[in-house]
């Protein structure tokens, strides 16, 4: 993931061995569309990096008030995909805005407001504003009682994994994120939280345990939120440059508030001078059977190719619930910072077995961090 995220090639032949003059100009006509797109959000974003800072604002680090506690900030990305499902596609798929405020004293208070899909363009329709929704990502305040033992009550990110609580799109190396970092449980929690750190010998252990207390604030309507959860997640460190974390969550959801699940996840996190690799898997079992369980994992690596340029590779391993058999997903990308506040991603995904139609084609995206 981006601290401090590939392209396909469509082939379709005839029976005798040549490609059919319909599919090459659709093909031809697709690729001129997206690298369109590529040429004019890359110029977009090198003319905002090569802007000059103001003495009161830094592009990425939100921007303070004046004569105020609270600072403004956000991020936004536009993404062009060719999704083999689904017909090409332009989306200013998230304007999000973050308020917060840190006082003197050991309060503090976080708020994410997210704009999902505030313009979409589908080949062949007009541009609509329908697809549009307001998330209500996070809200919660913080008591800052001390480094090991902290209280949030709100509503917040699930702690499960890594990539969930990182999401935003100016800080991961993709545009499309792994089946299970959003599949496998509800990705927002409203309750409270105890978190901190915790010094363990020469280590220091972070540490979260959390509650949802019922009614979600705000539930986005394409998510099935929990009705009722417990969890916790703990990362220790296993060297100077990685990491491993552990999750575990028994809940309910409120589309299915009679049946009772039980997560067990894993994380991995290393990095070294710009190398990264981090893998994630999650085991999620229903009292409902078998056939109700849900399984997957992803492992990804991450290598510069120049002082800005980044090559990204991912597989995904997924198991759905019911009938469906489970997934394998290749990614191949590339990302390129114009700064470190901005990122243009480019990838190519490709799955088997793909009987519940997950993305598979060409994604796009050009994010920026305010």
């Amino acid at each position: 993931m981006i601290q401090s995220e590939a392209m396909r090639k469509y082939k379709k032949t005839a029976e005798n061995g040549t490609i059919k003059l319909f599919h090459l100009r659709l093909f031809m006509n697709l690729r001129a569309r997206i690298l369109l797109c590529v040429a004019l959000l890359a110029s977009s974003g090198q003319v905002l990096a090569d802007e000059p800072a103001s003495d009161d604002y830094q592009l990425g680090r939100g921007w303070k008030i004046p004569g105020t506690p609270i600072r403004l900030g956000g991020y936004a990305s536009l993404e062009a995909e060719k999704d083999r499902h689904e017909p090409f596609k332009i989306n200013a798929s998230d304007v999000s805005l973050f308020v917060w405020w840190e006082g003197e004293g050991k309060f503090r208070f976080f708020s994410e407001l997210d704009l999902e899909d505030a313009l979409v363009y589908e080949d062949g329709k007009n541009p609509t504003t329908r697809h549009g929704y307001l998330a209500l990502e996070r809200a919660y305040a913080d008591y800052l009682y001390s480094e090991c033992l902290n209280f949030r009550a709100g509503k917040f990110l699930t702690p499960i994994g890594r990539w969930n609580v990182i999401h935003a799109e100016p800080l991961v190396w993709t545009t499309t994120r792994p089946l299970v970092t959003e599949r496998a449980f509800p990705t927002n929690a409203t309750g409270v939280m105890a978190y901190g750190t915790l010094p363990v010998g020469d280590r220091e252990i972070d540490y979260s345990v959390y509650t949802a207390l019922g009614e979600d604030w705000r539930p986005d309507p394409k998510l099935d939120p929990f009705e009722e959860a417990l969890g916790m997640h703990v990362t220790v460190p296993v060297s100077s440059n990685a990491e491993i974390g552990v999750s575990y969550a028994n809940f309910s959801q409120h589309g299915s508030n009679e049946e009772r699940k039980n997560l067990l996840g894993m994380d991995y996190f290393w990095t070294h001078e710009r190398y990264e690799v981090s893998a994630e898997l999650a085991y999620r079992i229903s009292d409902e059977g078998s056939a109700s369980d849900e399984s997957g994992l992803f492992v990804q690596g991450v290598a510069p190719l120049t002082d800005r340029l980044y090559v990204i590779g991912r597989y995904e391993w997924y198991n759905p619930a019911g009938p469906a058999p489970a997934m394998n997903i290749g990614l191949l990308g590339l990302a390129f910072k114009l700064s470190p506040a901005m990122v243009f991603k480019a990838e190519y995904i490709h799955a088997s077995r793909n009987t519940v139609k997950e993305p598979e084609g060409v994604f796009t995206s050009f994010a920026i961090l305010f």
